[in-house]
């Protein structure tokens, strides 16, 4: 079972509203199930699987205001071994791995995620705007019509986002995922 937990660290004034509109919005994705909010700040919830895990754990990244818990457990812990996991540092994800080799796989997805934020936030509001594009199913020339420039600019601006290696880093992220659930002791 795979749990994430989430820990609101931006300044907004209105954390709680920030929050509650965070764990709906993130309840809508597929694979995820409700997120609950504790107390104030944390928002938590069991998904269905690691892509699910990691489409959660990108939009958190993303933002940049949260420290993320993964948790990845035996006997339906994911979401307890998450809370546990849950730093206090904004946009760091800290690992809970419940396998026969904790340590490398925890270590390992955590410091893929490291990378993946380092991607994320180098990037500038077109470049947020052109990934979110390609994000969302379309191509280059969709994309580029979409926000009224050329291929060409369109183009240049994923590089300099970070495209290709955000997709790197998320297909790492997700093959660790994967070994890790896979290698859960059996029930």
């Amino acid at each position: 079972m795979i749990g994430v937990h989430a820990r609101y660290r931006g300044r907004d004034k209105r954390r709680a509203d920030v929050v509650s509109r965070s764990a709906e919005a993130l309840s809508t994705l597929p694979g995820v199930g409700e997120f609950d909010v504790v107390g104030v700040e944390d928002i938590r919830a069991d998904v269905d699987n690691p892509e699910a895990a990691l489409n959660v754990v990108m939009a958190l990244l993303s933002d940049g205001n949260w420290a993320i818990g993964l948790g990845i457990c035996a006997h339906g812990r994911g979401i307890y071994a998450a809370s546990d996991a849950v730093g206090t540092r904004p946009a760091q994800v800290r690992v809970s791995v419940d396998t026969r080799h904790p340590g490398t796989a925890a270590e390992d997805i955590a410091a893929a995620f490291a990378l993946i934020g380092h991607v994320l936030h180098k990037r500038t509001l077109e470049g947020r705007e052109a990934t979110a594009l390609v994000r969302r199913g379309l191509n280059q020339n969709e994309a580029a019509q979409e926000l009224g420039i050329s291929k060409q600019a369109m183009s240049q601006r994923l590089q300099a986002a970070g495209w290709q290696a955000e997709q790197a880093g998320w297909r790492l992220a997700m093959n660790l995922i994967t070994r890790a659930e896979a290698d859960l002791p059996a029930a």
